[in-house]
């Protein structure tokens, strides 16, 4: 799925390229484990216990950032024991912290992340990307009397407008009396559905959203669908949400939705490694396997990367012009500058993506990447 929006918290940390290291934490908020404050209190000291082993084994470190990344532990140490971090709604959290850089940012994740916490010169975005990879809805709920709108990632769905109108009922009267009413309860209805569609597309227009979604009665979905901007009509997803709008709560449209969103996850990826596949191997725009994926990476020519949840091998980059390699040993064939040997080829793969525009897509419903050892590429040229 597209992630061109989602990562863009992630493009903004990656700037933060200064030379001074970056920490960098998630705590993980999943209910079932940590939904108490001595839970929470727990992960955060084992997490910045576990930075601060880091630090003292430490190679290449000045005295200077020592004692910068020390404090900013204590910062994060109290911050996360304060009442001040946003845990309501959240599945997990990331803090990211450069004292030297003027760096301090929390991001919300909407779904839970195994603690963790990494040290290095760049703020480690993988979880991130991962986490925020759920593309943005605007979904419209309708009958011939209701209509509701409502926007977010899935499982954070919010209403954003409620249309509760009065839209006359049938009556039995006959007769030329009768069919002027069956028209007036017609043309009733049909601006009922015409002020849902311009609350959804006067929605669209205002925020950032990356698909649209209808549910209602077979009757009355392509009615409503007539009076949407051509905008929306193009980002609408196939199928309907299945849910009584007359007696369903919010869990259990979000419930619905899920059940669609999958279902267009399963189509974006299909689409896309079908792309991929016809493209490798032809000239076409696609390259898959590691080593040629690095080289487009290196060339910056990768339009969407796409991964395998488990792919990672190790890996080198170069620490002055950046250039990703398999191997390490001796000087960059690029500038001689020094090669860096990397534990996690797939965290420099996701930076190297986003330093170029590109988007990231974690493949999750298909194998279609196995064949490639878990990385591919379509690239812009």
């Amino acid at each position: 799925m597209s992630s061109v929006a989602p990562t863009d918290p992630a493009r903004r940390l990656l700037e933060h390229r200064t030379g001074h290291p970056v920490i960098s934490l998630y705590l993980d908020l999943d209910p079932e484990r940590f939904a108490t404050a001595p839970a929470r209190a727990a992960q955060v000291r084992s997490l910045i216990d576990q930075a601060a082993r880091q630090l003292d084994a430490a190679d290449g470190l000045g005295h200077d950032d020592l004692v910068t990344l020390r404090a900013d532990l204590r910062r994060i140490d109290d911050y996360l024991n304060s009442r001040e971090p946003p845990f309501q709604g959240a599945g997990a959290l990331g803090v990211f912290c450069s004292g030297r850089d003027d760096l301090f940012e929390v991001i919300q994740l909407p779904r839970p992340t195994p603690g963790r916490v990494v040290i290095g010169r760049v703020a480690y975005v993988e979880p991130l990307v991962e986490a925020l990879q759920q593309r943005r809805w605007l979904v419209a709920l309708v009958n011939r009397r209701v209509g509701r709108v409502l926007g977010g990632p899935v499982d954070r769905l919010e209403e954003h407008a409620n249309f509760d109108e009065y839209v006359h009922g049938q009556h039995d009267q006959g007769g030329w009396s009768q069919a002027r009413y069956e028209r007036s309860v017609e043309k009733d209805a049909e601006d009922h559905l015409r002020r849902v569609a311009d609350g959804v597309n006067q929605r669209w227009r205002s925020e950032r959203f990356d698909r649209a979604a209808v549910g209602g009665p077979v009757e009355i979905v392509p009615r409503l669908e007539s009076h949407l901007a051509a905008e929306v009509k193009a980002n609408l997803a196939p199928g309907r949400v299945e849910v009584d709008l007359s007696s369903a709560n919010d869990d259990e449209v979000r419930r619905a939705l899920a059940k669609l969103v999958v279902e267009d996850e399963k189509e974006l990826e299909r689409e896309t490694l079908d792309r991929l596949a016809a493209g490798v191997g032809s000239g076409g725009r696609a390259v898959g396997g590691p080593e040629d994926t690095l080289e487009a990476l290196n060339e910056r020519r990768v339009q969407t990367l796409l991964l395998e949840p488990g792919f990672d091998q190790r890996g080198a980059r170069c620490q002055s012009c950046g250039l990703l390699m398999l191997k390490s040993g001796g000087r960059c064939p690029a500038d001689g500058g020094v090669i860096e040997q990397l534990e996690h080829l797939r965290e420099a793969a996701i930076e190297a993506a986003l330093g170029q525009g590109a988007d990231v897509m974690i493949v999750r419903h298909y194998p279609g990447l196995g064949p490639l050892q878990g990385i591919g590429a379509l690239l812009r040229y």
